[in-house]
């Protein structure tokens, strides 16, 4: 049998039931709060963030995003994991600066300085010959002293692998499977951070 209970009693027991249940609620969002922010602490983390001459780059779906020269930049490669890549160029961004620049490649795309240059900072990006090249395609010719042109060359071996300059050409010399790499490597070196 069940005992015969007072109003006030009933009340008492009801007021201290909802203490209970408040303290437990409050308790279970101070809880999920700070489990929240240490989960997304650690995700943090895991995505990346490094700091390297002074440029914060932080490591999002894939892509290093950093700031440069009044500008956002997206790189698949931060410059610690490119500064083995000697290119002793003498172009910065400003040779880029509102002109057009012109790829030359029998394979592939400059997707890492495409994204980077096009439309933002050089006038545009397409397609070329090269002056005295052989040219399969029917591309504008262009030339090394008057041209902003960048040269991909497919390579066999890594230890071929190089970056260089000749006039307004960069010439890109690198395997297929690491064309982003040395692509940013060019990019943070016309930026001033490599």
């Amino acid at each position: 049998m069940k005992k015969i209970l007072s109003k006030e009693e009933k009340d008492r027991i009801t007021r201290r039931n909802q203490l209970i249940l408040g303290l437990i609620l409050i308790g279970l969002m101070i809880l999920s709060t700070l489990g929240f922010a240490f989960s997304n602490n650690i995700a943090g983390n895991s995505q990346g963030k490094i700091e390297y001459n002074g440029i914060e780059f932080t490591q999002d779906n894939g892509y290093w995003k950093f700031s440069a020269s009044g500008y956002e930049f997206l790189t698949l490669y931060n410059p610690e994991e490119t500064k083995d890549i000697a290119f002793s160029g003498y172009v910065s961004l400003n040779n880029y600066m509102s002109k057009p620049l012109y790829f030359v490649s029998k394979k592939n795309s400059f997707s890492e300085i495409e994204r980077n240059l096009a439309g933002r900072i050089a006038l545009r990006v397409q397609e070329a010959c090269i002056e005295n090249g052989s040219c399969d395609k029917d591309l504008p010719v262009k030339n090394c002293k008057d041209d902003n042109i960048i040269v991909y060359k497919e390579v066999i071996n890594n230890s071929d692998e190089k970056i260089y300059q000749k006039d307004n050409c960069i010439f890109i010399e690198t395997q297929v499977s690491n064309v982003e790499k040395y692509e940013d490597a060019f990019l943070f070196n016309i930026l001033g951070i490599n």
